[in-house]
């Protein structure tokens, strides 16, 4: 497999020991068929992943991107070096985050069936959650796909495994917006400040002052959640993060039922709203992999 030079790749003069197993020097096929996979198509975007991975953690020191996390690429992919990969053919370019393995197998419960079908050899936790995280965001800002490994424990089993899972684009009924604030808002004030961006919401549930749910049935979902010790915190909130703050998660989401005509207007609706509220309460903005959300209405504003 051929691949472009990479500045900031770990080299030989580099005796730390990464969290996760490193593939052989000279194997990045044994690489990518390990870990999660960013998948770009056209030439490399070194600039652009390199800008936005400092967006998503900006006291990143590459190749180390996250805790137990390394960042690995660009790899150029030709038709063999896919094939010995397991990654599907069309794309150029992968990048691999490399990561130790977890996984937790999908409970049953109302969501059961479209979890196993977008996680089939089971829920990524940990590190390796962070990693799929990561790389979901990227795809879904540079228009690529993004690869979970199968859940084999032999290089062989993971090979044959390999070939059978599907890159996926990110949908945008997964796109989610998490307002990182104070104090939460009382529902009834919620519900009032945000009328006019989003008409129709309801209480559809509610556990404690702090931790409730406002939702229109069938379209979308304003989840209100307490922010505990041992939550994780992304990486972008890190240097400005407090003790006690933030107190409180406003979570944005669109519900599955929706169409995608549905989806596509349902997704500017929320953005918008969520960037308001941020705006009102002197929240932070980001979206459900961690990246900060900039909106065209704050892009006006500035």
């Amino acid at each position: 497999m051929k691949t472009w030079p990479w500045s900031r790749h770990r080299s030989s003069n580099d005796s730390s020991t990464p969290t996760a197993p490193a593939a052989p020097v000279g194997d990045p096929a044994a690489m990518l068929r390990a870990h999660p996979v960013l998948l770009l198509a056209g030439p490399p975007a070194d600039v652009m992943v390199n800008r936005l991975l400092r967006m998503w953690n900006p006291a990143a020191e590459l190749p180390r991107i996250a805790e137990g996390v390394r960042w690995a690429g660009p790899f150029r992919l030709d038709a063999v070096g896919a094939t010995e990969a397991g990654l599907p053919l069309g794309w150029s370019t992968a990048y691999a985050a490399q990561c130790v393995r977890g996984r937790l197998r999908v409970p049953d419960g109302l969501a059961a069936a479209e979890l196993r079908e977008r996680f089939p050899h089971g829920i990524p936790v940990g590190t390796e959650a962070v990693a799929w995280s990561l790389v979901t965001g990227l795809a879904r800002r540079l228009g690529g796909a993004a690869r979970l490994p199968a859940d084999a424990r032999s290089r062989r089993a993971a090979a044959r495994e390999a070939k059978n899972v599907v890159a996926q684009r990110p949908d945008v009924r997964q796109n989610s917006y998490c307002v990182y604030g104070n104090k939460a808002l009382q529902w009834p004030v919620l519900r009032s400040l945000l009328a006019l961006s989003l008409p129709e919401l309801d209480l559809n549930g509610m556990l404690a002052e702090d931790d409730y749910c406002l939702d229109r049935t069938g379209c979308f979902e304003v989840r209100v959640e307490p922010f505990r010790d041992g939550d994780f915190l992304p990486y972008a909130l890190r240097q400005g993060a407090a003790p006690g703050w933030p107190c409180t998660v406003y979570r944005f989401r669109c519900l599955p039922q929706a169409t995608d005509a549905e989806a596509a207007r349902i997704d500017v609706q929320l953005r918008g709203a969520a960037y308001e509220l941020a705006d009102i309460v002197g929240g932070a903005l980001l979206d459900g992999e961690g990246f900060p959300v900039i909106t065209e209405l704050a892009r006006q504003r500035s």
